[in-house]
């Protein structure tokens, strides 16, 4: 192995990231070369350094960490292709075709269960019996009762209504 390649290896031995054929190639090299065994000594104190600035219990975002190992082999960066590919992999575009037919279905069985018709209310009833009992004996009784139960009420109360029964 000659320098340049084993220098290229040295952040990846450093961190135990090597197939074990090659780590034992750059150890080897790494031992009998000065200029490399001093090249992984910096390597060491830069990462120590880094481990005691930012704590053990402190991790890289996964963006941070493929971007300085993408850097480091000269790999470019995905393009939208292939990012508009990754997001469209059936793991990701199952779910989501799901969750859509969920809410479509949904959506369109709301819009069946809706009254097509008028809706009937307790002042619809309330005014159907007055008017049917109007012609009765008991008439005033049923006005007044159905004053009280209606936004007449609250006119009763200031006597303005109460005085035209």
């Amino acid at each position: 192995m000659n320098c340049p390649d084993c220098q290229a290896l040295i952040i990846d031995y450093q961190h135990g990231e090597l197939e074990p054929a090659l780590d034992g190639a750059v150890h080897a090299h790494v031992q009998s070369c000065k200029d490399c065994h001093d090249a992984l000594d910096l390597e060491r104190t830069l990462s120590d350094s880094l481990r005691t600035a930012l704590h053990s219990d402190r991790e890289l975002p996964m963006t941070v960490v493929a971007a300085v190992r993408q850097a480091m082999h000269g790999q470019a960066a995905p393009s939208f292709g292939d990012r508009l590919a990754a997001l469209l992999r059936p793991a990701i575009l199952a779910p989501m075709a799901v969750i859509v037919a969920v809410v479509a279905f949904g959506s369109l069985h709301n819009g069946q269960n809706r009254p097509t018709g008028p809706t009937l209310s307790a002042t619809y009833f309330v005014r159907q019996h007055v008017a049917r009992t109007l012609g009765s004996p008991s008439s005033d009784r049923a006005w007044a009762a159905y004053l009280l139960t209606t936004a007449n009420a609250e006119r009763v109360s200031d006597g303005a209504v109460s005085q035209s029964i």
